[in-house]
């Protein structure tokens, strides 16, 4: 019987683009990065104890369109006035079966390749600027607990996982950059919050899944939570050192960038593709990944892009034996940039897709 395996990623592998709008969390300029949990392969999701699961993922996206709310901003791209945001995200995770019911994890993701681009002065005749962020990111430790008795459930289970994500990437990333009017292009700035490796806070993530078997169809589903209680992390926005550091009037509370929540939820299906030696599985779900306008705890000041993507997300899975390699590309079918907790609009950009590949090893 096919099960799906879960491949768990820590809270948000990094992923954010777009001008004036921050990590990833609409994807692009948002900072939503998160590596949602996988279900799909021909192995059991539950490991056996005392044994390892090692989970190697890389997210890669683009974005360049401009969104205000749910309206895009096309006069950016037919200007040529848009940013363009890159990332390649590695997330490298261990998963040690303590029983039968409770596992531990470890993940460590890194920012291998960030690039945040504007023509400067922004207009269409501007010289193309851009900044570039690396490095490790903010490694997390969590644990998850399946509910139900897992030898007498194969075939069905929900389980629940709580973490600690610790500040160990950089939130202070600089690279050499002019102002808005294109002027002192050699001067050393901090990155776009999109592209900077670490929040610089702690971060709690909490998360659950569930799947049920049906013979040769498994229904799943998973959410995932970032609890960020610390209000901002002290590295100046972009908004604020592009305009040497005089804050537009009414924009004060975003001279910081702020250390935001990130979600990200997912529903789906999965069943094998011909015949049972292929060890192929097929997968189709819905995604939904976002930063809020504000914090379930604390504060929400500082400079963020809140705002959330949907997604169709179509996979395939490929077993052999202990082994599995996937690969999901989820297509955005939503893109909206919200208001900010003060109630003011601003724009961020969104890809048109992104790529997921991973691969699983047990041992």
């Amino acid at each position: 019987m096919r099960l799906p395996v879960s491949i768990l990623r820590p809270a948000l592998c990094l992923a954010a683009l777009s001008v004036p709008a921050i990590r990833s969390m609409s994807q692009g300029c948002i900072v939503a990065r998160q590596c949602a949990p996988l279900f799909s392969s021909d192995q059991t999701p539950y490991l056996t104890p005392l044994h390892w699961k090692l989970d190697l993922s890389l997210r890669v996206l683009d974005a360049a369109r401009h969104y205000n709310g749910t309206v895009e901003q096309t006069i950016r791209q037919t200007n040529h006035t848009n940013v363009v945001n890159r990332q390649r995200i590695l997330d490298l995770g261990g998963t040690y079966g303590v029983n039968n019911q409770l596992s531990l994890a470890v993940n460590v993701p890194v920012l291998i390749y960030g690039r945040w681009s504007l023509p400067l002065p922004v207009t269409a005749a501007g010289t193309r600027y851009e900044m570039n962020g690396e490095g490790l990111g903010d490694i997390s430790v969590s644990a998850k607990y399946w509910l139900l008795p897992t030898k007498k459930n194969p075939t069905q289970n929900v389980s629940l996982g709580v973490g600690v994500q610790a500040p160990t990437g950089n939130p202070h990333k600089r690279s050499a950059f002019p102002d808005l009017n294109g002027n002192n292009p050699n001067v050393l700035r901090p990155v776009d919050q999109s592209i900077q490796p670490g929040l610089g806070a702690w971060a709690f993530p909490v998360d659950g899944q569930a799947f049920k078997s049906f013979k040769k169809v498994t229904l799943f589903a998973s959410a995932t939570y970032l609890i960020t209680p610390t209000n901002i992390n002290g590295t100046p926005s972009i908004l604020s050192d592009l305009y040497n550091n005089v804050i537009p009037a009414g924009k004060g509370y975003e001279k910081y960038n702020s250390v935001p929540d990130q979600y990200l939820a997912r529903i789906g299906a999965s069943a094998p593709i011909g015949k049972k030696k292929w060890g192929l599985t097929g997968e189709l779900a819905w995604r939904l990944e976002g930063v809020p306008a504000k914090d379930l705890i604390g504060n929400s000041d500082g400079f963020r892009r809140p705002g959330y993507a949907v997604f169709i997300e179509p996979g395939i899975t490929w077993t052999r034996g202990r082994d599995s390699w996937s690969i999901n590309v989820p297509v955005t079918i939503v893109r909206d940039r919200v208001k900010d907790s003060h109630g003011n609009p601003g724009d961020a950009t969104f890809a048109d897709q992104f790529e997921l590949i991973s691969y699983s090893h047990r041992y």
